[in-house]
């Protein structure tokens, strides 16, 4: 089973080396960045993280905002900080934050909170992947769909024929339905483009 990369981000250098060095000796890879930028660099590697611990008060990029940047990227964030403050729990809730600790860290204690934030982490990460798929799904459905019903209103056919049409053609230049759906409906739009609009009275 592949090790988890964790993502440690933080402008106190002390913090950096003996939280990164327990969280290894613990069984994770760790990636550790001093600010936001340098963070947001790692990140971009290909695996990327799995899951990221951020200070949320740094020089430049605050913790708050890389957690915004890395959840457009699919990367979960639990926020570490010095400050046990309502002010920053709401913010970290309202960028999607899995976790919240507060320093002085003991590291052999966190492993639960990592442990539930890497497993919800996952958890989202199948809901979007199942959001795209439908997502996708409904698109060419849609596509298809609609091609399917110029055709039929076209030649007068039923629905089985008009498709049957789509899926011939589609065989037949072993391509996908959708393909030949979206060009058929290109075309469409090009010829009512010829065709004159009849005049308003």
């Amino acid at each position: 089973m592949r090790r988890k990369t964790l993502l440690l981000v933080d402008d106190d250098g002390l913090v950096l080396a003996t939280m990164g060095r327990e969280l290894r000796e613990s069984g994770y890879d760790v990636l550790v960045a001093d600010d936001g930028e340098k963070g947001l660099a790692l990140a971009a590697r290909t695996p990327p993280p799995d899951l990221a611990i951020l200070d949320i008060r740094m020089p430049g990029i605050s913790g708050i905002e890389l957690a915004a940047l890395l959840r457009q990227n699919g990367i979960a964030s639990i926020f570490l900080t010095a400050y046990d403050d309502r002010t920053y729990v709401e913010q970290a809730i309202a960028e999607g934050a899995l976790g919240y600790l507060v320093k002085p860290i003991d590291v052999g204690r966190i492993i639960p909170t990592i442990e539930t934030a890497l497993h919800r982490s996952a958890e989202l990460e199948r809901l979007r992947e199942k959001a795209r798929r439908l997502g996708s799904a409904l698109e060419t459905g849609n596509s298809v769909n609609v091609a399917v019903g110029m055709l039929m209103e076209h030649y007068r056919l039923e629905r089985s024929e008009a498709y049957e049409l789509l899926r011939r053609k589609a065989r037949s230049e072993r391509r996908k339905v959708k393909e030949v759906a979206d060009e058929v409906m290109a075309a469409w739009e090009e010829i009512d483009l010829l065709l004159p609009r009849p005049s308003r009275a």
